[in-house]
């Protein structure tokens, strides 16, 4: 009994129990082990996710750098007809020694190198050679014609090691300033992936010890990086955390210790693991959400808006959507005035106003420069639309106090909607984008819902933009003088000039339209300069006439502006003191900096200046003390109101108070019956101006038909010069 006690204790309860733990180990480890590796495998797959995050992080910082030197007026004018070096070295040269880029070259169109930098000192680097076949790649995809406008970005290797180059056409940032089949340089600007640089990729993205080896290396187990044309460039290192393997290594003596301990120890592994996968998928959220976020505004951008609007539409069910673009009306005109650090914190500003504004259900998001998109998802997108692009433009109509400095903008906001079954996002993006076009093609600081009709007009501008570059280039446009009368003699002192649509035209379209559509394709400077050179053409003569003339704010943000009205006056020899030249009040809001240096100018030389439109929408008053004007024109609304409102008469009478104060002579326009033209003389007017005294017409007054013929070749012979 006693000697069978051990075996049987043995063959019955210890061998099954032995057998039991080993295979429970087993098994265990099997499971271990599987984990382990699963863990591993996404710990690479994150890690190698948060490698082309960083590289395509380094990429998106310099296109947004690149965009704010290739775009720009005095870029383009320094480098079109034969490149300024000492502007290059101090604009771009010298900040090639900074940390956002070192290299810098001018290409022409043809591929030449123009200028280089490289470390803040001028460079005789061959690009061809110094980014290798990325530079060829670059440069051909990158367009020379302004219509095409785009930045191209890639990695290439150097001999200083892995970079980031951009390219892209330097043209004007003004589009009158742009002409459309010039071939522009191109601006090429690189930075190089250091060891500093990527050691800070390492820990923003939670990448160990990543290095960069070029490709003829050969490094063990090194991954390749491709270019923009899926070229490899180099190949990238990182050290693994496999947090599998410390899982395993810190298990496995405690699966063997028997059965129960290894229960025991399931549970918190499975805890552990649980744990672990939860910062992982932790990580792997962050670094997304950093790949779909603006880091200067902390919104969504562009990315997430289209990502997030794929899924809105996928499972709105039926609910209506609604988007907003809004477009920054004068944004550029502060980046010139003050700086890039003010511009940030104006969009910041803006941003947060605009979080605030859309409230949590709507999503907002910054789609790039000074653009911003919303996305509205409920029963009401329609109507919320609406009353939030209202609360919009109420918001940055008033001026924004940024540093000390106020920046006065509006807003262009374009809505469209998933209606008639329209549930392709791209589609919904690319009719929110034309309905902000067509926003800021009326003036800005409104908004407007896409409707088909938008499409159609939008074509039609292009004809009739093709149609007048057209009469512009053959001298075609035709010309209309109206009569400015003497309040009390109501004798003619002078006429204002207005642009007409050739009456040999197939299709007769008035100025509202044309003029709008030649801001809108930069042909508005051209035809502003034709039609001063037929005026001063048709005035020959005529010194008994003043000469009106009226000046699109995008005039007044050209520095040739001036320059160029006392050339064309020089040549055909008009006395500049019979010249008169009309700003609008909307100028002095989006650009006041830039204006008090043009009407300071204009004044200098003997031309009169004039505030037209007084009383439109703007609390003016205290225009009329900022700016020196030496006419003010009250707008048509107000002759119109006078014999109806007493309110009105008063508003007139004070306004002339206020502008006999500071010498500056009342003009009223839009007289139309003998009762306005007397109570707006009886109210302190010195001029008057409308139907009453006469439509705009071809011949000047007092001239005979024959002499408009007459005016009309006289200002074709002149026209060439």
């Amino acid at each position: 009994m006693t000697t069978k006690a051990p075996r049987y204790f043995f063959v019955l309860i210890l061998l099954p129990l032995l057998l039991t733990t080993l295979g429970t180990t087993f098994v265990s480890l099997r499971m271990l082990n599987g984990i382990s590796e699963a863990v591993d495998r996404q710990e690479m797959q994150r890690s190698w996710e948060a490698v082309n995050s960083a590289f395509g992080s380094a990429g998106e910082k310099l296109s947004a750098l690149i965009i704010d030197n290739a775009r720009w007026d005095d870029a383009a004018e320094h480098t079109a007809n034969g490149v300024d070096q000492q502007w290059v070295f101090d604009n771009w040269g010298t900040t090639t020694s900074d940390p956002n880029y070192d290299t810098m070259f001018v290409i022409s169109p043809q591929g030449e190198v123009l200028s280089g930098f490289h470390n803040g000192k001028v460079t005789d680097i061959d690009p061809s050679s110094y980014y290798g076949g990325a530079f060829r790649r670059l440069i051909s995809a990158t367009p020379a014609v302004a219509a095409h406008f785009r930045v191209i970005t890639s990695l290439a290797w150097t001999r200083d090691g892995l970079a980031v180059v951009s390219a892209a056409p330097i043209i004007p940032y003004s589009p009158e300033n742009i002409e459309p089949e010039r071939r522009y340089n191109k601006l090429v600007i690189s930075r190089t992936i250091g060891p500093l640089q990527l050691a800070k990729l390492s820990r923003q993205y939670v990448v160990d010890d990543l290095k960069v080896h070029p490709l003829a290396a050969g490094v063990k187990g090194a991954v390749p990086i491709f270019d923009n044309w899926g070229a490899p460039v180099a190949t990238v290192t990182w050290r693994a955390r496999n947090p599998g393997d410390a899982a395993r290594s810190s298990y496995t003596s405690l699966a063997f210790s028997s059965v129960i301990a290894m229960i025991l120890v399931l549970l918190p592994i499975s805890i552990v693991h649980a744990r672990a996968m939860r910062r992982l998928h932790a990580n792997e959220r962050r670094e997304r959400e950093a790949a779909r976020r603006d880091s200067l505004s902390d919104l969504p951008n562009r990315l997430s808006l289209s990502e997030k609007l794929h899924q809105e539409l996928a499972a709105s069910h039926g609910l209506p959507v609604s988007l907003l673009f809004i477009d920054l009306d004068g944004f550029k005109t502060i980046n010139d005035a003050y700086d890039h650090e003010t511009g940030d914190r104006l969009i910041r500003a803006i941003a947060a106003g605009l979080k605030v504004l859309a409230g949590e259900k709507h999503f907002v998001s910054r789609l790039g420069g000074d653009e911003f998109g919303i996305l509205m998802v409920s029963q009401q997108a329609r109507m919320q639309s609406e009353e939030l692009a209202r609360r919009i433009l109420e918001f940055v109509k008033e001026p924004f106090e940024v540093d000390g400095r106020v920046a006065a903008i509006g807003a262009s906001i374009g809505i469209s909607d998933n209606v008639q079954d329209v549930m392709d996002p791209n589609e919904l993006m690319r009719r929110a984008d034309i309905a902000m076009y067509d926003a800021k093609e009326r003036g800005g600081n409104c908004f407007r819902r896409f409707v088909p009709a938008l499409d159609t007009r939008r074509n039609e501008n292009l004809e009739i933009a093709s149609e007048l570059r057209g009469f512009i280039e053959k001298g075609v446009i035709g010309i209309a003088f109206q009569p400015i009368v003497d309040a009390n003699t109501q004798a003619v002192i002078g006429v204002e000039a207005l642009a007409r649509w050739p009456d040999h035209s197939r299709r007769m379209i008035g100025p509202e339209r044309f003029i709008a559509v030649a801001e809108e394709f930069g042909l508005i400077g051209s035809l502003s300069n034709l039609l001063l050179r037929k005026a001063c053409a048709a005035l020959a003569g005529r010194p008994d006439l003043n000469l009106s003339v009226n000046i699109s704010p995008l005039q007044v943000g050209d520095a040739r502006f001036v320059p160029d009205l006392l050339s064309t006056l020089e040549h055909f020899n008009f006395p500049c003191s019979q010249l008169e030249i009309e700003l609008t009040e909307g100028v002095l809001v989006k650009n006041p900096n830039r204006t008090r240096t043009v009407i300071k100018d204009l004044r200098q030389n003997g031309i009169v200046v004039s505030l037209d439109d007084f009383g439109a929408g703007y609390a003016s008053i205290g225009y009329l003390r900022d700016f020196e004007f030496d006419k003010v024109k009250l707008d048509r609304t107000l002759t119109q109101a006078i014999a109806k409102d007493a309110a009105v008469q008063k508003i007139v009478q004070g306004t002339v108070l206020i502008a006999r104060g500071m010498s500056a002579s009342i003009v009223a326009e839009g007289v139309e019956t003998a009762e306005q033209a007397s109570l707006m003389r009886l109210a302190g007017c010195d001029l008057l101006q409308g139907y009453y005294f006469g439509r705009p017409s071809a011949l000047l007054p007092g001239a005979r038909p024959s002499d408009a013929l007459a005016q009309e070749r006289r200002a074709l012979l002149q026209m060439p010069y």
